[in-house]
């Protein structure tokens, strides 16, 4: 799983900037650094144990206001190994390079090396390949809100995992979250145009959603005489959410940490959460493992190249799971049980839908006497909040 997490810069005290890095695996210490100029190259690489093409992008930083992906292309990537194998990567998309099917070996080092197309170069720190342990336990815990009701409270999602060589003292983790939702009225029919009325063939009203960790989740065992984690909070979701109201599934991903990248991680979260008011800390950006060769010794390169073996565990969760703790599932929009539907004559429904638009309401069933009763669109169709094709694993 990789996640996109933005990065502000502060240019001179005036200018912000929104670094986008794809920092989806683990990584090597950096520092955080004041930047004097707007332009900077950006690389995300990560290779894992998986069977796979694994990616590495290159791409430039863009101001905060602009949302476009401003890949490097025309580049030469190579990785290699600590006994000299080389694995050479293709451009797929613009500033998304790919590995062929391959699976890299826990213990083996790795070093990622870039020729861009103007000729600039550049190559990683050496990188070892760690292991991962698996994830021992995902468990969620309901606290109420007083008096007990719907929407009240929240769940907390917790994580325990333990290596049991004592080797790894460091973990990061990613999550992917994915909800079930059921609109109270479902629409039975589609309007084809004019007085124009069919059953409907594909359901509207049942959906999956999905939502994925924004934030930076790390966690240290130094000093400690194992190296367990126990009741590590991943998620929290509020009882008001609809995320829980029916059925819950949340996949997380667990990377280990070096001291080095996690000593990263842990700058990069503080970068983060500390961009404020002017009285906060300066922001800045954390500079990666990635370095410039001769002729560009003193340009700056962000992101990081690394490697590490990926576990993952997924578990999931229904309001039943908590209601004796108190948990309430709240209403799916209270306004669909207020607003009365509209009653047309199926003779009048191209009139009535040339009049008002059909954005707005749908068709969920009809009376023997032709009449149709319609409600708002959000109460009968849940695809503009999800996908309703069910997902493989539910």
């Amino acid at each position: 799983m990789r996640s996109a997490y933005p990065l502000r810069v502060m240019i001179e005290g005036k200018k912000i900037f929104l670094l986008f890095i794809l920092l989806g695996s683990c990584i090597e210490p950096l520092d955080i650094q004041s930047i004097g100029y707007e332009d900077s190259l950006v690389v995300d690489g990560f290779i894992s144990t998986e069977l796979k093409q694994h990616r590495v992008t290159l791409a430039h930083t863009a101001p905060i206001n602009s949302k476009e992906f401003s890949g490097e292309s025309g580049a030469i990537l190579t990785i290699k190994d600590q006994n000299g194998t080389i694995l050479k990567l293709s451009e797929g998309e613009p500033g998304i390079y790919l590995t062929e099917k391959t699976s890299g070996v826990i213990g083996n080092s790795y070093t990622l090396n870039i020729t861009t197309s103007k000729g600039k170069q550049y190559t990683s720190s050496e990188v070892t390949l760690r292991n991962t342990p698996e994830i021992t336990n995902i468990y969620g815990v309901f606290s109420p809100d007083l008096p007990i009701g719907p929407g009240k409270g929240k769940v907390d999602i917790f994580l325990n995992t333990e290596d049991p060589t004592n080797e790894i003292k460091y973990y990061r983790w990613e999550f992917r979250e994915t909800y079930e939702m059921k609109t109270p009225y479902p629409s039975a029919f589609v309007w084809l145009g004019d007085n124009n009325v069919v059953f409907r063939d594909i359901p509207i009203d049942r959906c999956w959603g999905n939502d994925s960790s924004k934030n930076t989740l790390i966690h240290s065992a130094e000093g400690l005489a194992e190296s367990k984690v126990i009741s590590q909070l991943i998620q929290t979701v509020p009882g008001i959410s609809l995320y829980m109201r029916i059925r819950y599934s949340i996949l997380v991903n667990q990377f280990s940490l070096s001291q080095e990248s996690y000593q990263y991680w842990e700058k990069l979260k503080v970068l983060n959460e500390t961009q404020g008011s002017l009285y906060d800390r300066q922001p800045g950006v954390v500079k990666g493992n990635i370095t410039p060769l001769s002729g560009n010794e003193n340009e700056l390169v962000l992101g990081y190249f690394d490697a590490c073996s990926v576990t993952q565990k997924r578990v999931f969760f229904t309001p039943d799971d908590f209601s004796d703790a108190g948990y309430r599932k709240p209403k799916f929009l209270s306004s669909c049980e207020t607003i009365p539907a509209i009653e047309i004559p199926v003779t009048e429904i191209g009139a009535y839908y040339a009049l008002n638009g059909n954005s707005q309401s749908l068709i969920i069933s009809e009376t023997a006497g032709g009449v149709l009763f319609l409600r708002p669109r959000y109460c009968c169709d849940c695809t503009n909040l999800g996908s309703n094709e069910k997902p493989a694993f539910w």
